[in-house]
């Protein structure tokens, strides 16, 4: 499996969040389709890196990757339970959600 895949999905994860963040930033309230998208999209590029990494030669940085990965999805499951409760989640969780699946993506592409 080439490594670009994984890094194509994480990039269309990154952009729908983004895109997500904003939209409701501006309406006041977001949808929760597109941030079920940009879930899945994550769950997605976590099982590919995974496969990847259990599968391929090592790679430390693909290692940490997915660490701050899984860790960013934890951070995104409790603003998801926050907005399902109806409550706008918490900025600084959402920005160290954010902040950290960047930095994962930049190991990411540090690995390739």
């Amino acid at each position: 499996m080439p490594d670009i895949l994984i890094v194509l999905v994480f990039l269309a994860a990154m952009f729908l969040g983004g895109t997500t963040y904003l939209l409701g930033h501006r309406r006041g309230r977001a949808h929760p389709v597109p941030g079920a998208a940009h879930g899945l999209l994550v769950l997605t590029g976590v099982g590919l890196l995974l496969h990847r990494i259990l599968t391929g030669p090592e790679n430390l940085w693909f290692n940490s990757a997915l660490f701050l990965f899984i860790l960013a999805l934890i951070g995104g499951g409790f603003a998801w339970l926050v907005r399902d409760r109806g409550e706008a989640p918490i900025l600084p969780l959402v920005l160290l959600h954010a902040v950290t699946g960047v930095v994962a993506f930049l190991l990411l592409l540090a690995g390739l």
